[in-house]
């Protein structure tokens, strides 16, 4: 065959004018016609002969034009050109596309769904007024923040300071409204006058609060455009009208812009009072959260500074109540995100990670392919083509194949931007809702791009010989293909690493998830109802007709059939968090602040304690003798007695709480957990609610059966007793128990479930990788098995080829994994980020999976007929 003449004179005339054209075609189909004889001669039909030749050199007609455009220069032509030809590829081989398609939208999907979360939680701004100004504050206490602020520590600071233009607070809170209209539970939040203007949100209709409105006295109350619309259909006369919160009438004076939403669902916004100490009777009792907006041309840190600055003064100044206490302040929109960033930041990763393993299949996929394509492109390059135009040819098309992608990936994200609205907690109320907006769109074609790049630019440069006429050789293609398989082999080894990182993470998670079941709550939460009531104060306005409300209640509910006992207490465990007061004994002078003793406060009624299922260690329990008129008992946690009566009876002892009068100590309880699943706080004190005269509570009901069932019943009862109380929020005590790890739970499901397509797609991959090295090597199998090699010896030579790439990603992956487990180690609860068995499990797993991986190509290895390959060869 007179192929270097061919080469020769095609060179010469990709160095004339464009005359010397048709004496290319000539030589061409002059060579193409050699071929075809060849293959006749060899005894193949003259179409099939003619049909596999055009194949060999990529069409005739493609070659041609390959040599036109490379001599002219046409750049947006030949691009026309390459996505033409890109576009008829992927449509030939609609499989092949469809594999490649379907793997990476599930990775690009996945992580444009997170990203839009992303982009709504942390790049997106807050939907105020130049946000950037808005900032959140807290108490610190030794310099580290934990919570909220002494009313009468805001004010001197709100005073006192010059960095904001005004710097506002709020504390949430659930209330009853009443008044024309059915009764209904709402949320609300005592706010200081300038909340609004703080937070530049005006009125639709009526006025917003004013500093006189903060006076002692002051019955104004703004109402969300919700409630606006539920009670008074939206009547422009609702300003003016009057609401019963609690029992206490308010005047509605301005109603709050729809989809207004800010740190806690609220329809309801009443002002802080500046002499009403309802809430901080003293300096150190905090309740108040901050938000402030800094004045023009101040920055954070000069607000901070200046924030240290006073909390010094208020510590010099009041000793026994600030010492070692300050402010903190931080960017309004990293407090609303609070936890949810580190979630978040977690999953982001996680996808990525599950991006770059379907990367790694597609890129092993485009290498076989590119194998099969060197005789075309060796031809191409034989003929004139620059090996930059076949490369920049190679990479359109898989480019064009990942932006296909991007779109179905588009589609899947919608759905799994739902699924995680639904699952992953995002934060405070008032951030952007995620949206596929246009930054999440240009991140989508951004990574789509860059997965084309990933996986297309190895095997382009693959398939595009620097030496055309070596590859022409059939004996140089193994090598070829030798370097493929190797390239192929690291690709899996990153991908078996990657899924060892994400198989170690998610079973950190879920070893912590098991800790966490595990942990002794104090109470018995099954077959337990609660649910919050609230009654109004002017109706029942001594404690005696409060005690006696309750009484009543307790009374016929426990008549209910199915329900074995029932009681109340003013915050429930897990759901009703934080309150805690200084403790000390009698006759002991009061510890300084953040010195003494912190218990959390909680008024119970008779009986709670049964049916919470918290066990009595000594004494007893809060009784119905505990009336307004009885002296003052206490009955306090395992964990007060220990901090408090070390190695003594507690039981007849006094201590202080805060600023009350000494009470009586009558029983000791087991610790329990009242601050959360993973709180760490056993101090609790339990107080007579009869003698506090409590009008909300949280009634506790335990039933035979499933609790939900008496829920209809006890609102009946309340409905004859008084029609404007509710029984709002009615839950069982698993249910509350389960979502207080539900933003856990979540990212643990989603972090396993991301694995295990992890372990899929490298599973798949190995068995690619090790498939092709069979199919590559089916004559040496053939001509071994001819001459007697054993099928053990064979599934050895295979299985060994895997478990070697398999046991190099582990390594890797092991490795990888010391470093990035720190990304949950925020996430662990009495689990160790290096938890040996928990790697070694990983480990094992990964090492199964791979093994069965490479059973199917050692199966067909072993099963190779020598006679068929011995014919072919």
């Amino acid at each position: 065959m007179p192929l270097l003449p061919l080469i020769k004179g095609t060179f010469q005339a990709l160095t004339r004018s464009d005359e010397l054209e048709r004496e290319m075609d000539e030589e061409l189909e002059s060579y193409l016609s050699m071929v075809v004889d060849e293959k006749v001669q060899g005894g193949m039909s003259a179409d099939d002969a003619r049909r596999e030749a055009l194949m060999e050199l990529g069409g005739t007609e493609q070659v041609k034009t390959e040599v036109r455009q490379s001599r002219h220069g046409a750049t947006m032509d030949s691009f026309v050109w390459d996505l033409r030809h890109a576009l008829r590829l992927m449509l030939k081989t609609p499989g092949f596309t469809a594999v490649v398609v379907l793997t990476l939208a599930l990775g690009i999907g996945a992580n444009t769904a997170l990203f839009s979360t992303v982009n709504a939680a942390l790049i997106r701004d807050i939907p105020f007024d130049e946000p950037h100004r808005l900032v959140a504050g807290e108490k610190t206490t030794d310099g580290v923040p934990n919570g909220s602020v002494s009313r009468l520590d805001y004010f001197d600071l709100r005073d006192a300071a010059t960095s904001f233009e005004g710097l506002a607070a709020y504390v949430p809170h659930r209330v009853t409204v009443t008044g024309e209209a059915a009764p209904e539970v709402v949320g609300l939040m005592f706010a200081t006058w300038n909340l609004f203007s703080v937070l530049r949100v005006d009125p639709v209709a009526g006025r917003g609060f004013l500093p006189e409105d903060e006076l002692e006295g002051g019955s104004s109350v703004l109402i969300s455009h919700a409630l606006w619309q539920r009670r008074f259909g939206g009547a422009p006369g609702a300003i003016g009208r009057t609401v019963f919160v609690d029992g206490e009438p308010r005047t509605v004076i301005g109603v709050v812009p729809a989809g207004f939403r800010f740190m806690n669902d609220t329809d309801l916004w009443v002002p802080v009072e500046r002499g009403d100490f309802f809430i901080d009777r003293q300096r150190d009792s905090h309740s108040l959260r901050l938000v402030g907006r800094l004045a023009p041309g101040a920055t954070l840190a000069q607000a901070r500074s200046e924030a240290d600055a006073i909390s010094q003064r208020l510590e010099q100044q009041y000793p026994d109540s600030n010492s070692g206490k300050g402010f903190f302040l931080d960017d309004l929109q990293r407090q609303m995100v609070g936890d949810a960033r580190s979630s978040l930041m977690l999953l982001m990763a996680t996808t990525a990670m599950v991006l770059l393993i379907a990367c790694g299949n597609v890129a092993g996929l485009l290498l076989a392919r590119s194998q099969g394509r060197l005789p075309e492109m060796a031809m191409r390059t034989a003929l004139g083509a620059p090996r930059k135009r076949l490369i920049r040819q190679l990479m359109t098309e898989s480019i064009l194949m990942t932006l296909v992608a991007g779109i179905a990936g588009v589609g899947l994200a919608v759905l799994f931007q739902r699924l995680l609205l639904q699952l992953l907690p995002l934060g405070k109320p008032g951030l952007p809702e995620p949206t596929l907006d246009s930054t999440v769109l240009i991140f989508t074609v951004v990574v789509s791009v860059l997965a084309g790049l990933a996986v297309g630019v190895v095997p382009a440069f693959r398939a595009t010989p620097r030496q055309p006429w070596e590859q022409l050789k059939t004996t140089s293609r193994v090598s070829g293909g030798r370097r493929s398989t190797r390239m192929r082999s690291l690709l899996v080894v990153t991908q078996v690493a990657v899924s060892v990182v994400l198989l170690i993470g998610s079973g950190l998670l879920i070893r912590t998830m098991t800790q966490l079941t595990a942990v002794d709550l104090g109470f018995d939460p099954e077959r337990l109802l609660a649910g919050t009531v609230g009654i109004r104060g002017s109706v029942y306005p001594t404690p005696d007709e409060r005690s006696a409300f309750f009484a009543t209640l307790m009374e016929r509910i426990e008549a209910l059939p199915g329900v074995e006992r029932a009681s109340g207490i003013s915050k429930l465990p897990i759901a009703s968090p934080s309150m805690d007061w200084l403790v000390w004994p009698e006759g002991q002078p009061k510890p300084g602040y953040g010195e003494g003793l912190y218990a959390l406060t909680r008024f119970a009624m008779p009986g709670y304690f049964e049916t919470m299922g918290i066990p009595i260690l000594e004494g007893r329990g809060i009784e119905d003798i505990d009336t307004p008129d009885a002296g003052r008992v206490v009955v306090i946690s395992e964990a007060v007695a220990e901090g408090l009566f070390p190695g003594r009876d507690p039981i007849g002892r006094h201590l202080n709480l805060d600023w009350h009068d000494p009470y009586e100590v009558v029983g000791v309880v087991a610790n329990a957990q009242l601050d959360g699943v993973r709180a760490d706080f056993p101090e609790a004190v339990y107080m007579s609610s009869a003698q506090a005269g409590a009008t909300s509570m949280w009634l506790t009901v335990r039933t035979e059966s499933d609790p939900l069932l008496v829920a209809d019943p006890i609102r009946d009862i309340l409905r004859e007793m008084d029609a404007d109380v509710v029984f709002s929020r009615p839950r069982s005590m698993t249910t509350i128990v389960e979502n207080d790890l539900s933003g856990l739970h979540t990212v643990t499901t989603a972090l396993g479930l991301l694995a295990g397509i992890a372990l899929l797609l490298t599973a798949i991959g190995l068995y690619g990788v090790l498939a092709y090295h069979v199919n590559q090597r089916i004559g040496e199998f053939g001509i071994r098995i001819a001459i007697g090699a054993s099928a053990g010896k064979l599934l050895t030579l295979v299985v060994d080829r895997g478990l070697r790439m398999v046991g190099a990603g582990l390594v890797l992956g092991v490795t990888l994994s010391l470093f990035g487990t720190r990304l949950v180690q925020d996430l662990l609860f009495e689990t160790d980020p290096l938890d040996p068995l928990t790697y070694a499990a990983a480990v094992v797993f990964l090492g199964a999976v791979g093994l069965a991986a490479c059973v199917l190509p050692a199966w067909r290895a072993m099963h190779v007929n020598p006679v068929e390959v011995l014919r072919k060869e």
